[in-house]
Parts: C-alpha cells; structure tokens; sequence
C-alpha cells in the first residue's frame, strides 16, 4: 500500500509541474476579483493567478480536512457506545448464565 501511495505522490507532483510549466504565462497574470452587489461592491487587491490557484487548492485541503477530523471523532463516539453497550449486555449475559450453570452442573441428566 505505501508502495501506491509514493507512485500516486510522484504523478501527483509530475501533473503539477508539467501544469505550471504549460500555463507559467497565464498563471503570472494579475487579476482582481469583484463582487458588485446592488447597495455596495467589493474588490480585491490585483492577486497574480497562481496565488488564487494556490489559496484555491489549500482552502479545499483544509474544508477536506475538517469534514475527516468530524467523521473521524464521529467515529470514535459510535465505537465507544457500541463498547459500552457491549461490556453491558456481557455483564447481563454473565448474570443470566451464572446461577443456572451453577444449578445445572450439580443435577444429574
């Protein structure tokens, strides 16, 4: 598996490369972004291209991230119920079983 995970690493990286290297004049344009509402407009400073690519990419990183983090501590809330849960009917079924194993073995069949 870690085997993969390098191969899938290194295309990664590759794609990258080969990407920024096809594009390099159009990833050093300035542009600047605007949102013209009907009471007021806001506009960014002029950004290089590649910037906004990269604030892309990482703001998509980090929402990904976040959305494992919550599945992940959502996770460990179920396995703990589910141990709990199990620790209890163990103990109801050590109950259940342990007078009538007791009565059980002393009478003949």
């Amino acid at each position: 598996m870690r085997f993969f995970k390098v191969i899938f690493a290194t295309l990664f990286v590759m794609f990258g490369i080969t990407f920024i290297i096809q594009n390099l004049e159009i990833l050093t344009r300035s542009v600047q972004l605007k949102l013209d509402l009907y009471f007021s407009t806001f506009q960014t400073p002029t950004i290089h291209l590649w910037g906004l690519v990269l604030f892309s990419f990482f703001l998509g990183v980090f929402t990904a991230s976040l959305y494992g983090i919550y599945e992940l501590i959502k996770q460990r809330q179920t396995i703990r119920q589910l141990q709990h849960n199990l620790e209890i009917l163990s103990q109801e079924l050590k109950r259940a079983s342990g007078p009538e194993a007791g009565s059980s073995s002393g009478e003949p069949s």
